[in-house]
């Protein structure tokens, strides 16, 4: 299902290599394009995203390929296309998303760009108390966040109340 017309190409911030970034005219990704680049993806229908917003974290400074491609993860936008397979998402829908995916194949982003592609999975209904800045702000610092706590901190297994100190302070999870 699609919605308004999408332009072929795009302007984006793209990485040619592990040190060349520029802006660059770029074709607007299509649905099916991240499962054609990568062979190991998750069993995930794709989204095409109008991104009204993209924040800036100290990882999207490292790029590794597959080169070229358009850089940044965190997102926040509007749905203008699904697959036929998608059940969650439809065009319309509020979204935000952290779409920095690592895989054995590379590294995917695409945030820096009036339009990215995800998998549905990766993508997440914008909650309605946030405005679409604070929504593209989030997703990296608050998946980061939550697995330092509760992946690598023992939660939700230690007993509740349990003090918690966070040492450091720099980058987008301080």
């Amino acid at each position: 299902a699609a919605s308004a017309a999408v332009p072929d190409t795009m302007t984006a911030l793209v990485a040619t290599s592990a040190t060349q970034k520029s802006l660059k005219t770029f074709p607007t990704p299509k649905l099916g394009d991240l499962h054609k680049k990568f062979t190991n993806l998750p069993e995930s229908c794709e989204v095409l995203v109008q991104v009204a917003c993209s924040s800036i974290n100290p990882a999207d400074g490292y790029v590794s390929g597959p080169f070229p491609q358009v850089m940044g993860s965190d997102l926040a936008g509007t749905v203008v296309e699904v697959e036929e397979s998608c059940k969650r998402l439809k065009v319309g829908d509020k979204v935000w998303a952290d779409i920095g995916a690592v895989t054995s194949s590379g590294k995917e982003n695409g945030a820096y760009a009036p339009f990215a592609v995800a998998l549905e999975t990766q993508l997440g209904p914008m909650p309605a108390n946030l405005g679409v800045k604070e929504a593209c702000s989030l997703p990296k610092v608050a998946l980061t966040s939550y697995k330092a706590l509760v992946w690598y901190g023992g939660g939700p297994h230690t007993p509740p109340h349990r003090p918690v100190v966070g040492v450091g302070g720099g980058g987008g999870a301080g």
